[in-house]
C-alpha cells in the first residue's frame, strides 16, 4: 500500500514537473491524446451502432 502512493504521488509530481517546464510541448500532447480518445469514441460509437 505504501508503495502504491509513492508511486501515485511520484507520477503527478513528474507530470506537473513536465507541464511546468514545457508547458507548449505538454498543451500538444493533451490535445493529440484528447483528439486520440475522440476518434476511439467515434469508432466504438459506430461498430455499437452496426450491431
Amino acid at each position: 500500500m505504501f508503495l502504491r502512493r509513492v508511486a501515485f504521488i511520484l507520477c503527478w509530481l513528474v507530470l506537473a514537473l513536465y507541464v511546468l517546464r514545457n508547458p507548449t510541448q505538454a498543451a500538444t500532447t493533451v490535445k493529440t491524446i484528447a483528439t486520440g480518445l475522440a476518434s476511439l469514441a467515434d469508432a466504438v460509437a459506430a461498430f455499437a451502432a452496426a450491431l
